[in-house]
């Protein structure tokens, strides 16, 4: 490691590391901090760390541009590195989604829960798409997913989307009744949130049936969100309160509505006999906890950790591996 002469990571040479494949994720993360401005954000921004990085020079706050991109980058790389082994025997994955599936390097997302690419031999090897901030109309639209599963040929497609559609740019307001006292938390989301989540399973549905009648072979798992903790953030906490929803109870409550809506609508289609056997839905409700959240949508190593297991398990037991 290169460092300055006041005993920090130069910042030329922390761009080299955020690249490079053979650098852990613990050491890039404690160059690194989220700006707290934007911690409650779906695309959080990402500097480099006063503490331990020179960021004299370094314009815009130590602000580190196109952190979603360099993000893919590495884990390209790595996964490149891992399935070029002439020993590997392990399980290839495609995912593609939002920051669930990649937290650019500051947590340790599901993808990393999975993906251990030190572990040269087995485990599952993950062609990651995903990108903080991405939207689930966006993904389908880009369709980079038909590319890299014709190339790959993985056993299992992971996908993780939607929650950004709801709450991007103060969005989740839309979808709310104003305040009134005595109203009840179901009675709360509007016939916009009816026809809002209507929507987003008929992209998943067309994703799903475009897919299988390409690779028929192909397992393909979705899933919900568990319950975020609104806490006054620009995704959750704010919108609700331009509703005049400002008690944290209720605010709670009304966020259980929607993701119990939005997983049981998931289930509900995947459970349709089109694709039975052949599509599954990861439950991460009530598996997060309360105290295990870094911000109002994303959960800490902890919690990651937790819904990491989950995928894990159901990747088991959907292709027999043990």
């Amino acid at each position: 490691m290169v460092n300055t002469g006041n005993g920090k990571v130069n910042p030329r040479e922390l761009r080299r590391m955020l690249v490079d494949p053979r650098v852990d994720a613990a050491e890039l993360q404690r160059l690194l901090v989220i700006d707290e401005r934007s911690r409650h954000c779906f695309d959080p921004i990402i500097r480099a760390n006063p503490d331990t990085v020179d960021t004299t020079t370094m314009a815009n706050e130590g602000e580190i541009g196109g952190i979603n991109r360099l993000a893919r980058i590495r884990r390209r790389l790595q996964y490149r590195l891992k399935v070029n082994n002439p020993l590997f025997s392990g399980q290839k994955i495609v995912s593609e989604g939002d920051s669930w599936f990649q937290f650019p390097l500051l947590l340790a997302d599901v993808i990393d829960q999975l993906f251990n690419p030190f572990d040269w031999f087995d485990g599952y090897a993950v062609f990651s798409l995903g990108e903080a901030g991405d939207l689930l109309q966006n993904i389908i639209n880009e369709d980079e997913i038909t590319q890299a599963i014709e190339a790959e040929k993985p056993e299992v497609f992971l996908i993780s989307g939607g929650g950004n559609d709801l709450v991007a740019d103060g969005n989740l307001a839309n979808f709310l009744n104003q305040f009134e006292p005595g109203l009840k938390a179901a009675d709360y989301p509007k016939e916009e949130f009816d026809q809002f989540l209507e929507e987003i399973i008929q992209l998943y549905r067309g994703l799903f049936l475009h897919l299988l009648s390409r690779f028929p072979r192909l397992k393909i798992i979705c899933h919900g969100y568990d319950y975020g903790i609104p806490n006054n953030g620009v995704s959750l906490g704010q919108p609700m309160a331009t509703r005049g929803i400002t008690d944290q109870g209720l605010q709670k409550e009304i966020l259980r509505v929607i993701m119990d809506r939005f997983n049981e609508a998931q289930i509900r289609l995947v459970e349709n006999v089109e694709f039975s056997g052949r599509v599954f839905h990861v439950d991460c409700r009530n598996v997060v906890g309360d105290d295990n959240w870094f911000d109002e949508l994303h959960p800490n190593n902890t919690g990651f950790q937790a819904v990491g297991k989950l995928f894990d398990q159901k990747i088991r037991e959907i292709t027999g591996r043990r």
